[in-house]
């Protein structure tokens, strides 16, 4: 009697040892989690093995104990089954080209049938294998089977036919009857397709997929996602125009893969706008929402740096002379504003405020949308920039010899910060590139103004090298020869590229 108690008591520290190992094995939460072998059998047998010694303490010898000797034994048998097919489907995912496992469901096939032989061969061997107990299992099938069984057959059947077809698999984007996800599981009974956009599951019938259409978007690659957007124009800025600006913003979005291949074309007259309909390709299907957001958003910010803007349907009473005055006294103020900031820049410290404010009223203030970039390495500078509002990042490629390496952020510039005046005075190619952070607004100081400044200010260039000279050095912890001779260079490629101009005029 006392070896039958510590033999209940070790089957039941097994047994609450299962649920150990199980939820370490829906978790992950350990390195080798996935070699964990499924705990269901092993727990079925195991409460059948405390209940068997029980029943024999109890001196219960019976028929229910012959039964539940064979669920304990059976369930034993079929655990060790399943962790043989684990470690085939293991096998078989490592020797797969794309790494990819056999179908989830023709494992669950194996596992069923062989679950079927191996009680069957229990209860022949017990002589079990009556009337009685043959009319027990077809009535356990019968439960089973029985409620909607031509749904039921209707769901296997479609779920095998998607199996061996590769419709679609595991991971992949796919549209069915209406509802887009990426495929989480194929189950005998239904599909399950994770809704990135609600963050909710959504689960299908099998049978949908024969009497449904399926998209699947990860198919043939999936590296390529097309997205379509559509954009209204207004009919005043020339169709030729508006394609090129939005060729541009494809161009200059690192999202977009091949903008080689991105298509812009004309869908439609509207009442208010020429429709423009943006065909792209984005890598992850996932980013489908922000990738529209961002390119609704930098198209938006392109038409209303070209002078433009995105027309809608009103009834507009505004007078002509009533909407000038508008724009002029918002043009007035963002002239003030651009002001005050110039007015603050250590290099503009030697332009006096009748020439800030040429600066000011005669180049254009610019507005630029979250990514978008400004300036991009290589190029050759015309222009220089002083941040009026917003945070800018400033951006160099990882290696030099491709024009695909990946950008990586050095520094983040913010209001009152000067950039790109190194290469617009003295053609330098841009050492960086610099992308918008948010919402940003720029004061451009074109090549040309600097060109008329210098033109009548014979201090403003050597002041802008000085400045340019001690910010160097700081960077860089120059000696005060170096800092000077620095200068000096500086001033000779300045003179060197303005010389140019003056010849020119």
């Amino acid at each position: 009697m006392p070896s039958l108690v510590g033999s209940v008591v070790l089957l039941t520290l097994l047994w609450v040892l299962t649920f150990v190992l199980g939820r370490v094995r829906v978790l992950q939460s350990w390195r080798y989690s996935r070699w964990i072998p499924g705990m269901v059998f092993f727990r079925v047998s195991l409460t059948a093995a405390v209940l068997s010694r029980i029943l024999l303490g109890f001196g219960l010898q019976g028929d229910l104990f012959n039964w539940v000797r064979l669920v304990e034994i059976a369930a034993f048998y079929v655990a060790l089954v399943e962790i043989l097919l684990d470690l085939i489907w293991i096998v078989l995912e490592r020797l797969s080209r794309r790494g990819v496992s056999p179908p989830r469901i023709l494992k669950d096939l194996a596992l069923v049938m062989a679950a079927l032989l191996v009680v069957a061969a229990q209860m022949k061997t017990q002589g079990l294998l009556t009337t009685l107990g043959s009319a027990a299992v077809l009535g356990g099938l019968a439960f089973v089977v029985g409620p909607g069984s031509a749904s039921q057959v209707s769901n296997i059947s479609s779920a095998l036919t998607v199996q061996v077809e590769r419709q679609f698999r595991v991971g992949d984007w796919v549209e069915i009857d209406g509802n887009i996800g990426r495929v989480d599981n194929v189950s005998w009974n239904s599909t399950y397709l994770y809704d990135d956009l609600n963050d909710r599951l959504v689960v299908l019938p099998n049978s949908l997929i024969d009497s449904g259409k399926i998209i699947n978007f990860s198919r043939p690659t999936a590296t390529r996602y097309r997205l379509d957007i559509e954009v209204g124009l207004p009919y005043d800025m020339p169709p030729g125009e508006a394609i090129a600006l939005m060729h541009a913003v494809l161009d200059g979005h690192r999202g977009v893969v091949d903008p080689s291949s991105s298509q812009i074309y004309i869908s439609s007259f509207a009442d208010s706008s020429i429709t423009y309909v943006l065909r792209f390709f984005v890598r992850d299907f996932a980013s489908r929402g922000r990738m529209k957001t961002e390119i609704f958003s930098s198209v938006w910010y392109a038409v209303e740096r070209a002078g433009y803007s995105i027309p809608f349907p009103v009834v507009d009473l505004r007078t002509h002379r009533s909407s000038s005055r508008v724009q002029s006294d918002r043009q007035n103020i963002m002239q003030e504003e651009s002001f005050r900031v110039l007015r603050s820049v250590p290099l503009m410290s030697a332009l006096s405020d009748a020439e800030i404010r040429t600066i000011v009223a005669l180049d254009p203030v610019l507005s630029f949308g979250h990514t978008e970039p400004i300036v991009v390495q290589g190029d050759v500078g015309g222009s220089m920039y002083v941040l009026l509002e917003g945070v800018c990042s400033v951006l160099v490629r990882s290696g030099s010899n491709s024009e695909h390496n990946e950008l990586i952020e050095i520094a983040q510039l913010t209001e009152g910060e000067v950039f790109g005046e190194v290469a617009a005075l003295t053609d330098a190619p841009r050492s960086a590139s610099i992308q918008a952070v948010g919402h940003v607004v720029l004061q451009e100081i074109s090549q040309h103004r600097i060109h008329e400044l210098f033109r009548s200010n014979d201090a403003a260039m050597a002041a802008f090298a000085e400045v340019m000279a001690a910010r160097e050095a700081a960077h860089r912890q120059f000696t005060a020869d170096e800092t000077k001779a620095f200068q000096v260079d500086l001033v000779e490629r300045i003179q060197r590229t303005f010389s140019r101009l003056f010849l020119m005029d």
